[in-house]
């Protein structure tokens, strides 16, 4: 299925700690629909130095559709830059 890989853990970090979390899905007869399970990071673990490298910014629609109504009212130019 693809759903996990093996990697090398790198030499200066220590994995976070988590647990997993199972969940029974029933249909509305009561009947078992199926089985989940997840694993959870512990977060709160996580050291202050490896902050900064798991932040994923993101914006409201409503922001977006103004900078590009602005834009397109404006005649400019919007350039999109894809930073991983």
């Amino acid at each position: 299925m693809g759903t996990w890989q093996i990697v090398d853990q790198p030499q200066n970090c220590t994995p976070l700690p988590g647990v997993w979390s199972y969940q029974v899905k029933r249909y509305r007869d009561g009947n078992v629909s199926k089985y989940k399970a997840q694993w959870c990071a512990r977060g709160d673990m996580q050291m202050p130095w490896e902050y900064n490298n798991t932040y994923s910014q993101t914006s409201r629609f409503a922001a977006v559709r103004m900078i590009i109504a602005t834009a397109a009212q404006e005649g400019m130019e919007l350039h999109h830059w894809d930073i991983q």
